[in-house]
Formats: C-alpha cells, structure tokens, sequence
C-alpha cells in the first residue's frame, strides 16, 4: 500500500481534482512556422471557482523532431513552453481549468523539414484546485 503512495506525484497531490483529454496535432514540412493542435478541454467542466495548478502531458510523433522545433502550451491568453515532449509542470496564473489548451508546435529553421514532422497526439491531464 505504502508503495502506491509514493509515485503519487507531489504536482498531483496539491490538486483538488483533475480531467484529461487528447487531440492530435498535424504535420510540419517547412521551417519558421507554427502549427496550433486542436483544443483539448474537459468532458465535463470543474466546478465554478477552480484554478489550474498543474499540468502532465505526452506528445507522440512519427519520429525525431528536427534542432529549433519548440513545444507550447497555451490556454486563455497565457502560453508556456515546455520542456520536452513530456513531462509536468506547475501551471502560471492565467491558465482556465476547464480549457480549452492548445498545444504549439514551432519550427525555428528555415527551409524544407525532411523528413516532416507529424504530431500523432497530445495528451494532457489538468489538475485543477479550488479556491
């Protein structure tokens, strides 16, 4: 029992509830561009007054990514980057908890990507506290 307890993240301990989705991304060919995934949000809103403390996410793509391609995340009007294609963080002010987030994904290069860069998906969970 004493086991389960201790790979509870401490991010996910200070969250008074949570919800996950997952969306998929698309594809990147060129360099010096942006591309926006589709909205992730809540099958069911939290409650009223709850704040977005932390988020956990994966991001599966068709292989390595190029050098200067950066990953996002954004919600409201507040965008983080992130530190890898997964990972977990605590949430800045400003994030809505009940979405919808998007994820960013930028080529700083310039020139043709070969071979392309697919996004297969984008999971997240949000963990959310209520005030």
């Amino acid at each position: 029992m004493w086991c389960g307890l201790l790979v509870i993240s401490p991010l996910a301990m200070a969250a008074d509830g949570s919800w996950s989705s997952s969306s998929f991304g698309g594809m990147l060919s060129q360099g010096k561009q942006t591309l926006k995934s589709r909205p992730v949000r809540p099958d069911i809103a939290p409650p009223p007054g709850a704040i977005a403390a932390t988020l956990a996410w994966r991001i599966t793509t068709n292989g390595n990514l190029p050098m200067g391609f950066r990953v996002q995340v954004c919600g409201g009007n507040r965008c983080v980057r992130l530190s890898g294609l997964s990972g977990e963080m605590a949430l800045p002010v400003g994030f809505p908890a009940s979405g919808p987030l998007w994820f960013e994904y930028v080529s700083t290069v310039r020139g043709a990507i070969a071979p392309s860069v697919t996004i297969l998906s984008n999971q997240v969970t949000l963990g959310y506290r209520m005030r």
